[in-house]
Formats: structure tokens, C-alpha cells, sequence
């Protein structure tokens, strides 16, 4: 496993979070596990550092995931979960949130992660159940990012300041530091624009920002969650 830390549980809000999991809903049948209520969930999706603690899977269709998620949320639908354990099995002895619509789809999903030895698996209210604010710029995690990472329209794109990517960046990337007017940079992005853009910082925090801009321009444009610090990426000069 290349992960560098184990994300444990560290922080006063993800205490405060884990204390308030609560049902999500009489309909919901949740067999193992534990149930995460919205606000829950949502508190900690908006605190930069308790998020890192977790694993959030939308086990929803791309088209549902594409209209609307919750924030920092990747997508694996339910019916290709089983196939694509190999992008979550580094996070086994790690919390595993994971929702649907209404519980129905995302109670399957945790009783299949069950069955393969995932040992932290949460049950979070549905997006029909709770009123959470919706993104659409999507996310991805390292494992699932090495899968594309070398596709040719695929552009990478370092939030990091300049002196970062100059010290060791993936092979490829382009630099937009954050904080850089993105006019600057008009010229390489238009270039690109038929490209799927991964911003990538870090911690996942600085390039999400970056990837919410380019988003808004019309980019089609997925954040990695998994920095520099977080996982071992192959780093050229």
C-alpha cells in the first residue's frame, strides 16, 4: 500500500460528527454497519481536515452522480462496485461512507464491502432523504486516478506554487498555481478544452478550488482527493 498516513481519526468536529450518526429513515433496511445522518456527514464533507478521514462513495448512476453529489464524493455505481475493488481496497481498515437516493442501493453496497473485509462502513441518509448541498464537479482517488493518469486526453493540472511543481511534479502536468487568474492561462486551457482536466494539490483542498473555477467555464474538469502528501506519486523534474 503506498499511502502515507492512515487518516485516522484526529480531530475535535470528527468527534463531534461520529457522535451525531443517527437512522436515515424507518424505509431504510441497513443490515451492518453504521447509519450517518446528513448533517453529519455534511459537517465533516465541509471541514477540510475531518474529510480526509473519510472515503465518501456515491453508489448512484454517472448520470445521478453528474447532476448533482455530495461534495468530494467519487463515484462507483453499485452494479460495478464488485468489479472495482481494486481503487478502494487501500482503504479497508478506513471509514467508508456510502449513499444513494434513499439507503436502498448504498445498504447493498455496504453489505458487498462487508463480505471483502472492509471493517469501517457507514450508511449516510440519502440525497432524497436530506437537503445537502449538491456539486458537480466531480472527484477522484489515487487509485482510480493512476487508471487514467496516462491517457492522452487526459490533461493533469498542479494547484501547487511554482516552486512545488518545480521541485517534483507527475509527468505531464501543467502548473496553475493556486490563486493564479486562470486569463493567464487562457491560451494552455483552450488548447485543452476537449480534454478531461484532474487538478491536483497537495491535500485536495487548494486544486478542488481550482477545479470549481474551471468548472464554471465550461471545462470538463474531476479533483483528485489524494494529494502529494497522501499518496506517492511518481514525480518528475
Amino acid at each position: 500500500m503506498k499511502f502515507i498516513s492512515h487518516k485516522i481519526l484526529k480531530s475535535a468536529v470528527l468527534l463531534a460528527a461520529l457522535g451525531s450518526f443517527a437512522t436515515c429513515g424507518a424505509e431504510m433496511q441497513q443490515p451492518s454497519g453504521y447509519a450517518i445522518s446528513g448533517a453529519a456527514l455534511s459537517a465533516i464533507e465541509e471541514d477540510n481536515r475531518a474529510k480526509e478521514n473519510y472515503l465518501v462513495i456515491d453508489v448512484r448512476s454517472a448520470d445521478e452522480y453528474a447532476a448533482g453529489h455530495i461534495k468530494h464524493a467519487i463515484n462507483i455505481p453499485l452494479g460495478e462496485l464488485e468489479s472495482r475493488l481494486d481503487e478502494i481496497n487501500a482503504y479497508k481498515d478506513k471509514n467508508v461512507v456510502l449513499y444513494c437516493n434513499t439507503g436502498n442501493r448504498s445498504s447493498k453496497a455496504l453489505d458487498l464491502l462487508k463480505q471483502k473485509g472492509f471493517s469501517v462502513l457507514m450508511n449516510a441518509t440519502g440525497v432524497k432523504q436530506y437537503d445537502y448541498e449538491l456539486y458537480k464537479v466531480g472527484s477522484i482517488n489515487a487509485e482510480g486516478f493512476l487508471k487514467i493518469a496516462n491517457d492522452p486526453n487526459v490533461l493533469i493540472i498542479d494547484a501547487r506554487q511554482k516552486q512545488d511543481y518545480d521541485a517534483g511534479h507527475m509527468k505531464g502536468a501543467i502548473n496553475i498555481p493556486d490563486g493564479e487568474p486562470l486569463e493567464n492561462y487562457k491560451d494552455v486551457l483552450k488548447a485543452n478544452k476537449d480534454k478531461k482536466m484532474i487538478t491536483h494539490c497537495y491535500s485536495g483542498n487548494r486544486s478542488a478550488k481550482l477545479a470549481k473555477a474551471l468548472n464554471e467555464r465550461g471545462y470538463n474538469v474531476t479533483n483528485l482527493l489524494d494529494g502529494t502528501k497522501e499518496y506517492n506519486y511518481e514525480l518528475v523534474k
